[in-house]
């Protein structure tokens, strides 16, 4: 007992020690580190955890008296008070954009990366400025938007030369369309993730097939597409994440006319700060769209070995 004791004693302190050497060792890398610490661990991983725990609570932002299922319960509920069907409907419209902006900004941009690629003059300049767009904020871009697409605003002025006239995103047919074309702004930012996975394909490929024959489109196809179906992958699920928590849009015009445009992270803002101060149910409404996104981002990672070329063992 006594040597068990004193071998225990001396295991303590041979750690204390150690912890010491490592502390008076590595200090200094965790000092620089520490503002990177504290701010995931206050902005991050403190809203996070919190933001759970209030989901299952009536929280108002000052106090809570309940603790249950009662959020989760009113949201899938069909009776009086509950949000089934409005739930619904804003996935529904989240979706349904979702469904057409992703591929159409996905294909755009690997379109414009292909011609960005090619070694022409002036080539430069057009890569900056497809990129440029992206470095502007979400919301401020949302407001500029806005003004373009408004009654007297530039659109309505060019249409006009041709006695035309639309409503843009004051019309409840016209909201969504409207969105789809303004989201292809943006594809700078997915040009240079394009630009990259094209630089990574080896040349001799190319070399090979236009030995054979080849011509550009069985090229494309045969070499370029397959070779970059690991970046397709890539911005493939960023797009789809980012299409579900649309929300610059409100900005723009709201929830849209007659709401059209009412997606469900707006929906998600409006319960929390649109009066009703309904912090727990927003939160639960937060994570059910976690829920949901989780589920779809895994269903992507079970089915990309059928399609995504790692070229291991190829």
């Amino acid at each position: 007992m006594k040597d068990t004791a004193l071998k225990s004693t001396g295991l303590v302190a041979h750690k204390k020690l150690g912890f010491k050497k490592w502390i008076k060792r590595d200090y200094g890398c965790y000092l620089f580190l520490l503002p990177i610490i504290l701010g995931f661990a206050i902005f991050t991983a403190y809203p996070v955890i919190s933001s759970l725990f209030y989901s299952f609570t009536d929280y108002n932002g000052i106090f809570f008296s309940h603790v249950g299922f009662m959020n989760f319960k009113q949201i899938f509920s069909l009776g009086y008070g509950g949000l089934l069907k409005d739930v619904a409907f804003s996935f529904g419209i989240t979706f349904l954009f979702a469904i057409v902006s992703v591929p159409l900004n996905l294909v755009l941009g690997y379109v414009v990366a292909l011609i960005c690629n090619r070694e022409v003059k002036g080539v430069r300049v057009f890569r900056l400025l497809y990129y440029m767009p992206t470095i502007i904020p979400g919301v401020a871009m949302a407001l500029l938007w806005a003004d373009v697409y408004s009654i007297n605003g530039i659109a309505n002025q060019f249409l006009s030369v041709f006695g035309l006239h639309s409503q843009f995103l004051e019309g409840e047919n016209s909201a969504l369309l409207t969105l789809w074309f303004t989201g292809l702004w943006g594809i700078g930012g997915s040009v240079i993730m394009w630009l990259a996975a094209l630089r990574n394909i080896p040349p001799e490929m190319y070399e090979a097939a236009d030995l054979d024959g080849a011509r550009y489109f069985t090229k494309l196809f045969k070499i370029t597409v397959p070779m970059s179906t690991p970046m397709i992958f890539y911005n493939l699920i960023n797009a789809l994440i980012g299409a579900l928590q649309s929300f610059d849009t409100y900005a723009m015009v709201g929830r849209g006319p007659n709401d059209c445009l009412y997606f469900i992270a707006v929906r998600i803002y409006e319960t929390a700060f649109g009066g009703s101060n309904q912090y727990g149910l927003a939160s639960a409404l937060g994570w059910l769209l976690f829920a949901v996104i989780a589920i779809l981002t895994v269903f992507m990672f079970l089915s990309n070995k059928s399609w995504v070329n790692y070229g291991e063992g190829d």
